[in-house]
């Protein structure tokens, strides 16, 4: 398999004169130089190692869990965080410039920090004390955060596990620009389940996916955070035939899939071969497939086809044209990079995959940015619905047509 072309690091945002926007019949136009959240051409991706920190602003040296950046094409990994404590789950803004990440640097339970990730991260990570964003709700002594993810609006809102007094994980957002006042749960009462893991769709700001555990096993729901009313529905029953399983780990697709085959799903799941494989979905639950599939004559045919290692913690890059996801290697378990066919019926993994991380040490939780500003192909439109504050204009949000870096069609 070709290996997957260095497309370099993340530049910090710059806005100019050129980066402005106008509104045509409810849908801003921006030019062909703006970037959609969490799209674009396939950038570095951020990850958690146990690896000996070495680099020369680190004291140490230091075998906690630190965050480290590694462009999609492999190649040296740079440090973007140095603590000696757990850093954990990173996310990367939508615009690039930040990651917001869970970490005991504070000493005690995880909480939520944020921190530059610009052109060069040993020098972000030497000059830049990383932002404490978590912020305890009046009269509770203790809070644990973690599974941060940014919002597609781009206006630092971000959706979050949180944890009070030992109870039951529930969701919350905030607003990491202006974190206190802004917090609050997603469900205005407790659900009576554990619910973690939550990640925004990147084309719509009122959508979430989370994992909750449901009778003993955990599976994969969605929610409108505009609509109140109606509850979560459970993704994972509608395409798995109510099989007994652990899913978890969802991640969205960041277009809507080509020739209107709608946006799909990654997610793990315990359901075959003994341990967590990867799997896909429709938005809506259905058409759940194995990455990994069965080849015949060289074309997936559907079925499941075990890894010799348990595979977790899916991301899509990007152009929703690959995964990276963590397996354990003959030595420690690395940061992989699978191509991904989206034009594929059978929307399975082609090839071998790339490790991009190999070491001794354990390299796990990506996460996958885009490029900068500027480092962008020509581009072709697509949408991202927002929500706003009053019924209005497309019964609550609004549409954005910004420009998308041509798919690229890779060798397998």
């Amino acid at each position: 398999m070709a290996k997957r072309p260095d497309t370099g690091r993340l530049l910090p945002r710059v806005l100019t004169a050129s980066g402005a926007c106008f509104l045509v019949a409810g849908t801003f136009l921006f030019p062909t130089a703006a970037r959609a959240a969490f799209t674009g051409t396939d950038g570095p991706i951020v990850f958690v190692s146990n690896r000996t920190a070495t680099t020369p602003y680190c004291p140490g040296p230091y075998q906690g869990n630190e965050l480290f950046v590694v462009s999609p094409g492999g190649g040296t990994a740079e440090q973007l965080t140095c603590t000696g404590q757990q850093d954990s789950h990173p996310f990367i803004s939508p615009d690039g410039t930040e990651v917001v990440f869970s970490s005991t640097r504070a000493g005690g339970s995880p909480l939520l920090y944020t921190v530059p990730e610009g052109s060069n991260a040993g020098v972000n990570a030497s000059v830049t004390t990383p932002t404490l964003v978590s912020v305890l709700p009046a009269g509770d002594t203790s809070v644990t955060d973690d599974y941060p993810s940014w919002s597609p609006a781009g206006d630092g809102t971000i959706v979050f596990q949180r944890t009070i007094n030992g109870g039951t994980p529930q969701l919350w957002t905030e607003n990491v620009n202006n974190p206190g006042p802004t917090a609050a749960p997603v469900f205005s009462t407790p659900t009576g389940y554990s619910d973690t893991e939550p990640v925004y769709d990147p084309l719509n700001a009122n959508i979430i996916a989370f994992v909750r555990s449901t009778g003993g096993d955990t599976q994969i729901f969605d929610y409108n955070l505009s609509t109140s009313s109606t509850p979560p529905v459970n993704l994972s029953a509608v395409g798995d035939g109510g099989t007994a399983s652990n899913d978890s780990k969802p991640d969205f697709a960041p277009n809507q899939g080509p020739n209107g085959n709608g946006q799909r799903i990654v997610f793990e799941s315990d359901r075959a071969c003994g341990q967590l494989q990867l799997y896909s979905m429709q938005d809506n639950g259905a058409n759940q497939m194995p990455i990994f599939q069965q080849l015949n004559n060289g074309v997936p045919d559907g079925t499941q086809q075990c890894t010799s290692e348990a595979d977790e913690n899916p991301v899509y890059s990007p152009q929703a044209d690959a995964i990276a996801y963590d397996r354990p290697g003959p030595n420690s378990q690395d940061v992989y990079d699978a191509y991904y066919v989206d034009l594929s019926a059978m929307r399975a993994a082609i090839g071998t995959p790339d490790d991009l991380t190999p070491n001794y040490a354990t390299d796990d939780q990506p996460n996958w940015g885009p490029v900068s500003l500027g480092a962008q192909t020509p581009e072709s439109p697509f949408t991202v619905l927002l929500p706003i504050s009053s019924a209005g204009l497309l019964g609550g949000g609004i549409v954005i047509s910004r420009r998308r870096s041509a798919r690229r069609r890779l060798a397998s």
